[in-house]
Order: structure tokens, then C-alpha cells, then sequence
């Protein structure tokens, strides 16, 4: 009796969905550095929209050149071929790039660009163009403010989670500090998380909040200082509401769950960003 045979197939001959699924494992400069020197069909399938419907530049793009970040979001975003799905990235440097991201935004749902130096008229005018958004952070843009907020409220009604986490020089500055929290209130009815840390806001444009949203779930309003500190105040008006804060549990908590994996270096170095640039612009041309 002949012993039967499995079939392999070759990871060369696997199609480009398939290969676009596996190699979602590795990280960035794997993706852009080492899988395209393999062999033509995994070059192919790197270049294609399978690897960049997940974008993840948060942490490259804390290290990287101002102007590298944007070279490589706008190849990435493209290669995507409006499949992109979930994109994290800190510090857009203008308007021009989030505009370019949302251009590209049909598929999109989680969208997270902490520390980006965008205004509320960039995001009034590209707010309809992320109708499918059901997250979204906003945390640290210290040039947005309430108009923003309402525009995004209005056009984005998929909305569930809206991270807006200020830092406290950036909230206490503001004229009108309650009328980001109002705006909440008053345009997302269907948020289920949402952070608002060290917003200069009270009691009563919490109870605003939480009254106008009713499916919510999670609220931090950690570093609120000037909101009652009594939990049980609000433990016993809505038990099923998970509240953090208003004293402050947590610094900077941003950088709690950094992950410290040791990064060639090279990989932020100016000379080696151009070449790699320079090297993925001769492939395509092929």
C-alpha cells in the first residue's frame, strides 16, 4: 500500500491575499526592507493593497524626520488602494496629510493620529469622508477645538469610541473650555468610550454627557479636576458606567504600554530612508 502524500505548495505560488495575511506579522522594515528582496511574488504582494489595509506608524513615526513621515504615509496609504482599514500614527505635521489620509479613507474605521498639528478647518472640510469611522483619537491635537468636534459628531455616525485626551497647559488655555464636552453631548448619542483626561470641565458637563449619551459604557475623565471627586456620586446615578478618575490615576499613561523592542536604528537614519525610498521606487518601475 502506497503511503500518501501531502500537497505543498510553495510560498512563492501562494496568492497575494494569503501572503498579504501572513506577512501582516511582521513589522515595518521587515515589510519594506527584507520581503521584497525574497522573490518577485512576495515583492508583488508587499507593493499590493493585502499588507496596508492595518497601517501601524505609531511608533516609527515618534522617531522618524518630519519629512520622512510623510513620504511614507503617502506611499503606504496608497499602496492600500482605498482597502485601508485601521491607521495609527502620531504627529501629522499639516493639514495636507490628514486631508490626503481621508481622500483614502472609504474602507476606513479606526483612525488614531494623536499629536498631530491639524486645525478645525481641515477637519470640518474632511469630516463627510470618514462616515465609516466607529474609532476615532483625536488626543493632543491642541489646534482643534469644538468646531472639529462638532463636525465629526455630525458626519461621523458609526462613531463608538473618541479618544480626546488633552494635555492640561494645552486645556486650561482655552477660552471656551466646555464647548469641546458640549459638542460631545450634543452631536455622538452613540458613543460607548469615551476619553476626555485633563479637560477644564465640571460636574454638570459630565451629567451632560452621560445623560445625552445613553449606550455609554467607559468614561475618562481622569485629571477633570474641576469635577466632583466623589465617586459614588456617580457610581450610584449610573451603575453600569465604568468611570475613571476625575483624580488623577494616571500620568501620561500613554507610556505604560510602550513596547521598548529594541529597533535597528538604522532604520530612523536619514541616508538609510532615502535609499530604501530610492530602492522601492526602482522596484515599482520594473
Amino acid at each position: 500500500m502506497e503511503e500518501e502524500q501531502s500537497e505543498f505548495r510553495h510560498w512563492d505560488q501562494l496568492p497575494p491575499d494569503v501572503l498579504g495575511l501572513i506577512f501582516t506579522n511582521l513589522s515595518l522594515q521587515e515589510l519594506l526592507t527584507v520581503i521584497p528582496c525574497v522573490c518577485k511574488s512576495w515583492s508583488e504582494a508587499v507593493t499590493g493593497p493585502y499588507c496596508w489595509q492595518d497601517i501601524d506608524l505609531d511608533e516609527w513615526s515618534c522617531r522618524c524626520q518630519p519629512h520622512q513621515l510623510d513620504r511614507m504615509l503617502r506611499m503606504l496609504v496608497t499602496r492600500s488602494s482605498g482597502s485601508l482599514c485601521n491607521l495609527h500614527v502620531s504627529g501629522l505635521l499639516n493639514d495636507s496629510i490628514f486631508s490626503f489620509i481621508t481622500e483614502n479613507a472609504g474602507s476606513l474605521r479606526v483612525l488614531r493620529v494623536p499629536h498631530s498639528k491639524i486645525n478645525d478647518s481641515i477637519v470640518e472640510q474632511t469630516a463627510p469622508r470618514l462616515s465609516t469611522v466607529t474609532f476615532l483619537d483625536l488626543s493632543y491635537c491642541p489646534k482643534i477645538g469644538a468646531q472639529a468636534i462638532e463636525a465629526i459628531g455630525k458626519h461621523c455616525k458609526l462613531l463608538v469610541t473618541l479618544c480626546r485626551n488633552m494635555y492640561f497647559p494645552d486645556s486650561a488655555g482655552k477660552d471656551e473650555p466646555e464647548d469641546e464636552a458640549n459638542a460631545i453631548a450634543a452631536t455622538m448619542p452613540r458613543l460607548k468610550h469615551l476619553e476626555l483626561g485633563f479637560h477644564n470641565i465640571s460636574t454638570e458637563c459630565v451629567l451632560n454627557i452621560i445623560s445625552s449619551c445613553p449606550q455609554l459604557e467607559h468614561l475618562d475623565i481622569n485629571g477633570c479636576l474641576t469635577v466632583n471627586r466623589d465617586l459614588k456620586f456617580f457610581k450610584e446615578k449610573y451603575p453600569k458606567l465604568k468611570i475613571v478618575g476625575p483624580h488623577v490615576e494616571k500620568v501620561f499613561k500613554e507610556y505604560e504600554n510602550l513596547d521598548f523592542t529594541i529597533i535597528d536604528q538604522d532604520f530612523y537614519d536619514d541616508d538609510f530612508f532615502e535609499s530604501m525610498m530610492e530602492e522601492i521606487a526602482m522596484e515599482l518601475a520594473e
